[in-house]
């Protein structure tokens, strides 16, 4: 008669402390053998493992294995009923065992242990926006000093004019109004111009496919910042989106946004969102443009699947007409330009009719109010929640109203973009 492999954890350590017979060293809400999850913090990521098939016919023929999932490519012989991992990363880990009996019969059921380990808090996403405040801060004070130094140097120069004669400081004071004058002009020139090249490169005409409604937004801001969106539909009816956000302002930002459309153009029938982000990096590197880049989000819709990849842009939102529920999909990455072969992540998902895609530009988040107050990307989550199952066109309505009256229907200082696809039901 053949007998069956029972497969269980005799022991787990963390940090080389037991936590069974270590009961101060237990985690709350686990019971080995009984629990199929752990949840560790960062500084708990020394992890060893007991392990033993229980069996009474043979057991010196056990055959035990194991691996961790994420860790190990393959399955590893435990000779020594003991695994042990050191200085595991953030992130989900599974830890599985399974073994053969003397018979050479493979236990049915293999033992496994899902592991989480959270990241710690300086690596969380809200302590990168302190960072990011903090060296923004930094910036502006040095901005200031820059100013506040030279405001003194203009106020010597004219205490010195004053000391000339009447006749010479007017003439001094005519020519400098003239001089900012002929420089205001100049700007106001250089930053219609770039507007006006902004917009040309963005498309004329919205996809018409009769699975999706599709509606877009975008409000420039007073200097520009360079927000762009794109449209491509394959031979094969695939619908590539992107949304983009250039570094700089001005000529500067102008430039970039063409760079992207060139690229886009040449890159978005590729099926693969990854490696049209790595040759749009390449390509922009090579053209030595110092240090700008492009944000960008691409997504792929090829009838209900739908693939997406970000490059140092804002969440996209998915609204779920079934269960009435906004999905949050933040993928963290370089902006393209900046970073050669960068580890880009893309995810993919199906949709339904009635579901609705949200992708924006950080202008409406960062809108900033009479009280410094920005508008936050809460705040766009919980609107967009609110409007969802209407029209794509009723969405934009929504959102770039309640933009507008965060700011007193006051320009905003940076460009705001909306794109939104809405499956039709």
């Amino acid at each position: 008669m053949k007998h069956q492999e029972v497969l269980i954890l005799k022991d787990m350590l963390i940090s080389n402390r037991s936590i069974v017979k270590d009961p101060a060293h237990a985690v709350e809400g686990f019971t080995l053998n009984l629990s199929d999850q752990i949840d560790l913090t960062y500084n708990q990521n020394d992890l060893s493992f007991e392990f033993a098939a229980i069996h009474f016919s043979r057991p010196d023929k056990n055959k035990l294995f194991y691996m961790m999932d994420g860790v190990d490519d393959e399955w590893r012989a435990g000779n020594r009923r003991f695994a042990s991992y050191t200085n595991l990363d953030p992130g989900r880990y599974v830890f599985r065992v399974r073994g053969a009996n003397g018979d050479g019969i493979w236990s049915e059921k293999n033992r496994s242990l899902v592991i989480n380990i959270a990241p710690p808090w300086w690596g969380a996403w809200w302590a990168y926006l302190i960072y990011a405040g903090l060296f923004v801060g930094m910036l502006v004070s040095v901005r200031q000093f820059e100013l506040l130094r030279k405001m003194k140097n203009v106020r010597l120069r004219e205490s010195q004019l004053r000391a000339e004669a009447a006749e010479l400081r007017a003439q001094a004071i005519e020519a400098q109004n003239k001089a900012v004058e002929a420089e205001n002009a100049r700007k106001t020139r250089e930053l219609e111009e770039a507007r006006e090249l902004q917009l040309s490169m963005l498309p004329t005409s919205l996809p018409r496919l009769p699975h999706l409604d599709i509606a877009v937004y975008m409000k420039t801001a007073t200097e520009v910042g360079g927000d762009y969106y794109d449209f491509n539909v394959s031979m094969d009816g695939t619908l590539t989106v992107v949304i983009g956000d250039a570094t700089g302002h001005g000529m500067k930002a102008g430039t970039m946004v063409t760079t992207a459309k060139s690229l886009f153009n040449s890159y978005a029938p590729n099926p693969d969102i990854l490696f049209s982000f790595h040759e749009i990096t390449r390509c922009i590197k090579q053209m030595n443009l110092g240090k700008m880049s492009m944000c960008m989000t691409m997504v792929k819709l090829q009838d209900n699947k739908l693939s997406l990849s970000s490059a140092g842009m804002p969440p996209v939102y998915i609204f779920r007409r079934e269960g009435r529920v906004i999905e949050e999909h933040l993928i963290k990455g370089m902006p393209l330009g900046t970073m050669d072969k960068f580890p880009y992540q893309i995810k993919e998902t199906t949709l339904a009719p009635g579901d609705t895609i949200l992708l924006l530009s950080d202008g409406l988040p960062e809108l900033q109010n009479k009280k410094a107050e920005m508008f936050g990307y809460k705040r766009v989550r919980s609107l967009f929640e609110e409007i969802a199952e209407q029209t794509p066109e009723e969405i934009i309505d929504h959102l770039k109203n309640k933009g507008s009256e965060w700011v007193n229907d006051q320009a905003p200082h940076d460009d705001v973009t909306f794109v939104i696809m809405k499956m039709k039901e």
